[in-house]
């Protein structure tokens, strides 16, 4: 058996708000406390916020302040009351809730604010757990230009807004209403990245023809790399994933940015390709008795070869560590580790925390420790991939990387990558070379 850890944050179409709820803003001078700098709150009684998952322990993490009070949290129509979000001292991505020990199957969930005297409650993120049969797996990033996305033609285009920060600087957009894409894939799980925003509306996913469910990606301001679905232990075999556009008004898009695919280490996955054995590229020598100016050209032609491919390496390992710094943002990366140490490293249980870390408390975190919050951990990586310095005055690394029109100019410089085409002829290079 393996755990896997999901972390899906408040702007997430996969959380369910009702209308009574509305999503914090900058006004709140402590906003940049909550993970990403987001976080939906209502201080309305009765108000309702539900997320359904499929696994065996979940955490509901916000903030604990002075002006917060009681609340409920029903799980399978079980409800445990007396919770307080109120505190003496503001404490914020505190877990609000957890449970554990659950059996593996889909669970619904729901937070009901039961104050009075317009006392409020918070939504930062959720974290679930999820169990797999397999002792080992693998993920996999299929991008949206892979061919396992199948669009409907002449309803996609490839340039949405602001395509440089999407993941891999790709995506497909649609305005056109009922548009739809299919993913073919075989894998145990799968979760799909896109958008949320303004511009953005209401969409269906149907998994392996059965009945769609509808989600609603608007949101107050536009996101990157937010998890549109998820589905997992699916099973063996090939499965079909359909997203259908549905806009309420004229302009709403649906953007498509990636897919992450879990399954089993014994197999792979479709449409993965085996990299070719190095010792097959064949060399080709030239003849004896070359003269001293062809000489004197292969040591140049050698001495551009090996500065271009060094300039490419060091952009190539620079883009890949800023790309995977910006995927933690959205996702937790699970260690998988044998049966026997399943459980280690898991979420201790709320009352033990002293912060909301979501680092794995093992030797396998990356090197951070138990006390290290996301926040600072993030904070620290980018400072070491040079992305980011405490001179920028960002109030949080999300709008670095999501919006860095509200970053002061110097932040932006460090933290922007250019665009990957400047660096594609180095890069290609460097492949070439080996």
């Amino acid at each position: 058996m393996s755990s896997v850890l999901y972390l899906v944050d408040d702007k997430s179409p996969l959380i369910h708000y009702d209308s009574t709820w509305g999503s914090g803003n900058s006004q709140d001078s402590l906003a940049d406390q909550y993970f990403r700098g987001t976080f939906q709150t209502s201080n309305i009684t009765g108000s309702v916020a539900t997320f359904s998952f499929n696994g065996t322990a979940f955490w509901i993490y916000g903030a604990k302040r002075t002006n917060h009070g009681t609340f409920t949290v029903t799980v399978d129509g079980a409800s445990f009351a007396g919770n307080t979000g109120l505190s003496n001292v503001n404490l914020f991505q505190q877990v609000l809730f957890n449970q554990s020990g659950l059996t593996q199957k889909l669970h619904t969930v729901s937070l009901t604010n039961t104050a009075t005297g317009s006392l409020y409650v918070d939504i930062d993120m959720v974290v679930w757990q999820t169990e797999f049969n397999e002792t080992q797996l693998v993920t996999e990033t299929v991008d949206d230009a892979d061919p396992r996305f199948q669009y409907q033609e002449l309803a996609w285009n490839t340039n949405p807004t602001n395509l440089n920060l999407f993941n891999n600087g790709t995506g497909h957009s649609t305005s056109v209403s009922d548009a739809s894409v299919t993913l073919i894939f075989s894998a145990d799980s799968v979760s799909i990245f896109g958008t949320v925003g303004p511009n953005n509306g209401l969409y269906t996913v149907s998994l392996d023809s059965q009945q769609a469910t509808q989600y609603n990606a608007t949101t107050y301001l536009t996101f990157y790399e937010v998890m549109l679905y998820h589905a997992d232990n699916l099973g063996s075999g090939q499965h079909q994933l359909t997203i259908t556009n549905l806009p309420e008004t004229n302009g709403q898009t649906l953007n498509i940015d990636y897919a992450l695919l879990t399954s089993s280490s014994s197999g792979s996955p479709v449409g993965s390709s085996t990299p070719s054995d190095p010792s097959s590229v064949n060399i080709v020598s030239g003849s004896s008795g070359l003269g001293s100016g062809a000489i004197a050209g292969i040591v140049v032609a050698v001495g551009i070869a090996l500065l271009t491919s060094a300039a490419a390496f060091f952009f190539y390992r620079r883009w890949k560590s800023a790309q995977a710094a910006s995927q933690d943002l959205y996702r937790i990366h699970t260690p998988q580790r044998p049966p026997e140490n399943a459980n280690m490293g898991t979420f201790s249980p709320v009352e033990t925390r002293s912060d909301a870390s979501l680092i794995r408390q093992d030797a396998s975190s990356q090197g951070t420790s138990q006390g290290t919050s996301w926040h600072a951990a993030l904070y620290l990586k980018l400072q070491v991939l040079g992305k980011i310095s405490s001179s920028c005055q960002c109030p949080m690394i999300q709008w670095a990387f999501q919006n860095p029109r509200h970053c002061s100019v110097a932040c932006r410089r460090k933290v922007v990558l250019p665009p990957l085409e400047i660096f594609r002829p180095l890069l290609i290079t460097f492949k070439l070379l080996g």
